[in-house]
């Protein structure tokens, strides 16, 4: 009898990078699931850190909800504090999960294994959640999704692989620490991607790394799958795979679990419990040794998984707090009143509302705080925290216009200026803080001057000022220059092309005109291009077509738009009319029957349009029965008899009889 899965994960797949020669024969302990020692090796003497994330709930409801990734993180945790996984303390291990798993979040504690690890130091990464890639090129890298991460524009809110990378060989290279990755990146098919990107995905994560052992979920191709009835709720790969570690999969029984015996087993149990959907995939030495066996908690295993199993939520406790007991009162409360600060959005000293201190705003207690020697192995923690807050700030203003959120566009279309005001300098101070030398510099100056340029527009289009359009654009541009891949920018460079087109149109300045339309039709083409799934410039350029009466055109970008959301069928109106006006009737129709197919609730007015239509086409038969549609929709009777397009109708005795069947009591 086939059981019901509760959730499919597209290409899901974990990753085992060993990036050195290996880990340590016999180490007091070793960090499991990949970070068991290698035989041979020099032994560990350093410390090993986790950093561990886990995200089933994104804040973008367009990227889909995973039920247990966070729950999947938690366990493995569990399993690094154990004797067997490692015994980390507290201190050694990050857990984000779900909303805390923010891109500056994620970036933030990448920052914090490059500044903790050392010589001969161990650093873990493990990721649960969605991976993607935005397009579908050769050239297109992959991302890791986090909780922030818009899905129409990855560029600007998610985790690069090419990043990550940079990450990996600074640790190796420059802090000689070992490094393991472990990914269970679970995407979903109605990602930007599509299904036809899991191969692509799955390319771009693998090359980014040289020398690995790599351990897959699943085939690029097949479902990752989670549910209930492993562990009352588990991926069932990261189900068996702790459990490989643990030490089911020791089949010589030596205490050593190699990466073949892991294969093995991971082969056994996993395709037999999805039905022959899912099979892991394994590549490396087979004989690496990568689990070692502590027998009690084998032991342990086995009698657990004999009755149903409860998971427990994990706090670990930050090293913070362990600073924070050997500072003084004083220092303490300083910090508290940070830490109240950034939740308050109090950053900078130029935020100072009613009801707040001045001089306590968190950029000045920062810069208390920095120089209090008790805190100095804090600073990384508070500097990232304070970026990520400011970083956040703007983001979630980002997200609002690709989710084309009504509220974010009508403040555009106002020219709400004020409240972009603070965005660009929130970006500014984070890079500061940062540093040049920071991954997400550029990215953060990058957004800084487009939201500048976003000002200079918005300003110089209300006044129709030139010279501040061209300033917005070279703001653009700047941009561009720090992150060329940027789909938002490149759609903003559109919209100042048309503000000064505008203004040259007004002059009489047809060349200019035309130039600067095919700047603008290209640009967005480019953000099309860099964001596939992404509404907004698809919208702009279905606009800009129809002012410009290339009509076939902007249907085309009208059908794009309305694909990829349903809530713009309201453009095939517009464009409806516009068909009209050039007498283009039987396009007209089409478009109105592409409206009543994404809106049925609009019956009555498009059957009315387009009976009108059909006689001003000369076809009364047709006529006929688009009017009966709409009569029956509710069409009132004085308005069919106030209608010039129907006077040619009116006069027939089909007419007369539809008239007398539906308002027996009118006109007599």
């Amino acid at each position: 009898m086939l059981f019901k899965f509760a959730k499919m994960k597209t290409l899901s797949f974990v990753l085992f990078f060993f990036l050195l020669s290996g880990l340590c024969a016999q180490p007091p302990a070793h960090t499991g699931k990949g970070g068991a020692p290698l035989t041979g090796a020099t032994p560990l003497t350093g410390i090993t850190r986790a950093l561990v994330i886990g995200i089933s709930n994104y804040q973008d409801k367009g990227i889909p909800s995973l039920k247990y990734a966070h729950a999947d993180a938690k366990e493995f945790v569990t399993y690094l504090k154990s004797k067997g996984g490692g015994g980390l303390k507290d201190e050694q291990i990050k857990l984000l999960t779900n909303e805390q798993a923010t891109t500056g979040q994620i970036y933030g504690a990448l920052d914090w294994l490059i500044e903790s690890c050392g010589p001969d130091d161990q650093a873990l990464i493990y990721f649960s959640g969605h991976g993607d890639v935005e397009t579908k090129t050769v050239r297109q890298q992959g991302f890791l999704l986090a909780y922030d991460t818009p899905k129409t524009n990855y560029m600007i809110g998610a985790v690069r692989l090419s990043d990550l990378n940079g990450y990996l060989e600074s640790i190796v290279q420059e802090r000689k620490s070992k490094i393991i990755v472990i990914t269970d990146a679970c995407r979903s098919g109605n990602l930007a991607g599509g299904r036809d990107g899991a191969t692509a995905t799955a390319a771009a994560l693998a090359a980014q790394f040289q020398n690995q052992v790599k351990i897959m979920s699943c085939q690029p191709n097949e479902l990752s799958l989670e549910g209930e009835q492993w562990g009352g709720g588990r991926g069932v790969f990261s189900f068996h795979l702790l459990d490989g570690l643990t030490g089911m999969a020791d089949n010589n029984k030596d205490s050593t679990v190699t990466l073949f015996e892991l294969e093995r087993y991971l082969l056994a149990t996993v395709p037999t419990e999805t039905d022959q959907q899912q099979f892991p995939n394994t590549t490396g030495i087979k004989n690496t040794p990568i689990g070692r066996v502590e027998p009690s908690e084998l032991a342990a295993l086995i009698a657990l998984r004999a009755m149903p199993q409860q998971i427990s939520p994990l706090a670990p406790k930050g090293f913070e707090e362990d600073a924070l007991a050997k500072a003084d009162t004083s220092v303490q409360q300083l910090y508290q009143a940070f830490l109240a600060a950034v939740e308050a959005h109090y950053f900078l000293p130029s935020d100072l509302m009613p009801g707040q201190q001045s001089g306590r705003s968190a950029s000045e207690l920062y810069d208390q705080l920095a120089n209090e020697e008790s805190l100095k192995p804090m600073r990384p923690l508070m500097k990232r925290n304070f970026a990520a807050a400011l970083q956040d700030e703007s983001q979630q203003a980002i997200n609002s216009y690709l989710r084309a959120d009504q509220a974010e566009l009508n403040a555009r279309w106002n020219n709400e200026i004020h409240r972009y005001q603070k965005n660009p300098v929130y970006l500014s101070k984070a890079a500061s803080l940062l540093g040049e030398g920071h991954v997400l510099h550029n990215q953060l100056r990058a957004k800084q001057h487009y939201f500048e340029g976003l000002i200079m527009r918005l300003e110089g289009g209300q006044k129709g000022d030139t010279l501040m359009l061209n300033e917005s654009l070279a703001l653009e541009f700047k941009a561009l220059e720090l992150d060329s891949g940027a789909a938002y920018v490149y759609n903003e460079i559109g919209l100042i092309y048309d503000e000064v087109r505008l203004v040259y149109k007004k002059l009489g300045n047809e060349r200019m005109n035309e130039i600067l339309f095919q700047k603008q039709i290209d640009s967005y083409g480019v953000a099309m291009g860099l964001a596939p799934k992404w509404v907004m410039p698809v919208n702009n350029a279905a606009v800009t077509f129809k002012e410009w009466r290339k009509l076939e055109q902007a249907e085309r970008m009208v059908d794009i738009s309305v694909n990829l959301d349903s809530n713009r069928f309201e453009l095939y109106d517009i464009l409806g009319y516009a068909y009209y006006l050039e007498k283009q009737y039987d396009k007209c129709i089409t478009v109105y029957k592409k409206l009543l197919t994404c809106n049925p609730s609009k019956i009555e007015v498009m059957s009315y349009n387009i009976a009108s239509l059909e006689m001003l086409s000369n076809r009364p038969n047709e006529a006929l029965i688009w009017l009966e549609k709409a009569i029956q929709h509710g069409l009132k009777f004085e308005r069919i008899q106030e209608d010039t397009d129907l006077e040619g109708l009116r006069k027939t005795p089909e007419f007369k009889a539809m008239m007398q069947k539906y308002f027996p009591n009118k006109g007599k």
